[in-house]
């Protein structure tokens, strides 16, 4: 006979026997296998050493090996955790709406933050507040505070926020620049709005990613993790294996997997305490317009920040520095493009003299500028 696929049978020709004694033959033979399972797992001898009829006891005198411990590394990430998620947060944003003609905020989106200080201070992204009615700040232990924005920072991405509340769970910031590629980091936030105090894990990809801020020749240094941040991550913090925020997660490059960029908390610290103080961010200002020098002649392994334009009665003017020289360095530290200037420039307020390293016709010379004040710019 021909089976439906189109196969032959291999013994078309063969006889079968009665339905019924094959019946039988199955019957018995399932009676049969009952019965010794029976006599094996509880009528029969069991194995000494337990239960379990085919566990193997260990020879005579040696005691039962006990399961591995978890690994150091492994015991240092839920140290952290446990000591650090109670002070992340997640930070929901709303603006007036309406809801069958009734006036009521109504969710804008959510991110992250973290507490740094026992009495309330947190920190975020901008981008995660800006145009926000009403914040809502919400801890691990799912309590709820209504957050007042302390002062937020558009070119670096930053915010800080305060809540009510006394001696509040923080985490200790660390030192940015004395990071290196290869250290594990965790990411903590709140992904989607609603994972709220998700960790994950990774490394220190890379370090001084230059990022611009938008419209503007602002840029600064970004850490690059491939530890996992999504949508609602940003503002959380990145942690090192000492329990200490060296980063404050801001976005993900679209279309790759595992890059994600942090702003280093140097950059953090100086902002915050800025934003604390005066409601935004106290830059000095030299009074020039600015490019990479790679991007100004075409050739990437041109390194230095080209001076375009020098304004008149600007600090630069008044310091000799002119149009076509390249910064080099900064009180002798090396600078390769305009975002380690900006970092650099981090360290400075109004007033302080910096001094600069250029060249001018192939020729290395030291400047000493008197900043200005910069204006604010969003």
């Amino acid at each position: 006979m021909d089976y439906e696929d189109g196969y032959r049978s291999a013994s078309p020709h063969r006889r079968t026997a009665p339905a019924w004694t094959l019946f039988v033959a199955g019957l018995g033979g399932v009676l049969i296998g009952a019965l010794l399972v029976y006599l094996v797992l509880v009528g029969g001898e069991r194995l000494p050493g337990g239960d379990d009829p085919l566990k193997v006891p260990p020879p005579a005198g040696e005691e039962e090996p006990s399961p591995p411990p978890p690994h150091e590394d492994d015991l240092a990430v839920v140290d952290v955790v446990d000591r650090v998620m109670p002070a992340v947060v997640a930070v929901n944003c709303y603006v007036p709406g309406s809801y069958f003609g009734r006036n009521v905020y109504v969710e804008k989106g959510s991110g992250s933050g973290a507490i740094i200080s026992k009495d309330g201070y947190i920190v975020t992204n901008q981008h995660v507040i800006d145009g926000a009615a009403q914040i809502v700040v919400v801890t691990s232990d799912w309590r709820s505070f209504e957050a007042a924005v302390v002062g937020e920072d558009a070119l670096t991405d930053l915010a800080l926020l305060k809540i009510e509340g006394d001696d509040l769970p923080s985490v200790p910031l660390g030192n940015s620049s004395s990071l290196r590629v290869g250290e594990t980091v965790l990411a903590a936030g709140n992904p989607l709005g609603y994972l709220k105090h998700t960790v994950t894990r990774g490394i220190i990809s890379a370090l001084d990613r230059e990022v611009r801020a938008s419209q503007s020749q602002y840029a600064y240094t970004y850490i690059q993790t491939d530890a996992g941040i999504n949508p609602g991550n940003s503002g959380g913090p990145l942690i090192n294996l000492g329990g200490e925020v060296i980063g404050i997660n801001s976005a993900k490059i679209s279309g790759a997997e595992g890059i994600g960029l942090a702003i280093p908390i140097d950059t953090v610290k100086r902002v915050a305490d800025d934003l604390k103080k005066d409601g935004r961010v106290r830059r000095p200002q030299l009074g020039i317009l600015i490019q990479n020098l790679s991007a100004y002649t075409g050739d990437s392994a041109d390194q230095g920040v080209h001076i375009g334009e020098v304004n008149p009665g600007s600090p630069a003017a008044a310091a000799g520095l002119k149009a076509g020289d390249v910064i080099t360095a900064v009180a002798r530290k090396e600078v390769r493009y305009s975002a380690q200037l900006f970092d650099a420039l981090l360290g400075y307020y109004p007033g302080d003299e910096i001094e600069l390293t250029i060249l001018r016709n192939s020729r290395s010379r030291t400047v000493t500028v008197v900043t200005g004040e910069a204006e604010a710019e969003q």
